[in-house]
């Protein structure tokens, strides 16, 4: 007699472990989110000597001069460039692993590519500085941007699902 409801206790009453989903295939979506978000951590590393000599120039120095004696402007220009090439390091390295694991599939880096793409919309306000900085600037606001939004179409949402569902099989079915 059948039970009387239609839950089965034993799902696998054959005693074979379910047939492995497929790997996932990368949809050319990611690609190009993981090759912007590249692009970016180099437009980073290339805005380094661009940040130093901006800091450095006459211009500069005229903006903020009036208000500290030479001594003072060497301190801060110092400290100001101490904190730009440490804050650049840490966000390419950073930019870099999140795109190494958005490549793999993963969710959360996807999450958090998004969050630092909303946060760099903040950083539009250096682009009044004008000249190379802020051709760089705009272009490092709209490259993660660029990637986010082709990261959360449709081919690339299955892929990160796909991923996810690959991954919990063969952690839990190692030997499939």
């Amino acid at each position: 007699m059948p039970p009387a409801n239609n839950y089965s206790y034993n799902a696998y009453s054959s005693g074979q472990a379910p047939a492995a989903p497929p790997a996932p295939v990368r949809p050319k979506q990611v690609d190009l989110g993981f090759w912007l978000l590249i692009a970016a951590a180099a437009l980073t590393i290339i805005s380094i000597p661009v940040g130093i000599s901006w800091l450095n120039s006459s211009e500069y120095q005229a903006t903020v001069g009036g208000q500290f004696t030479a001594e003072e402007l060497d301190m801060i220009i110092g400290v100001a460039l101490m904190t730009t090439l440490f804050f650049a390091v840490v966000s390419t390295a950073i930019a870099l692993l999140v795109a190494l694991f958005i490549r793999k599939g993963h969710n959360w880096a996807r999450i958090v590519a998004t969050v630092f793409a909303v946060l760099g919309i903040f950083n539009l306000a250096g682009a009044g500085a004008g000249g190379l900085m802020a051709v760089l600037t705009v272009l490092g606001v709209l490259l993660p941007v660029a990637a986010v939004v082709v990261l959360w179409m449709k081919p690339s949402t299955e892929f990160f699902n796909a991923s996810k569902a690959y991954r919990q099989f063969k952690k839990f079915n190692p030997g499939a």
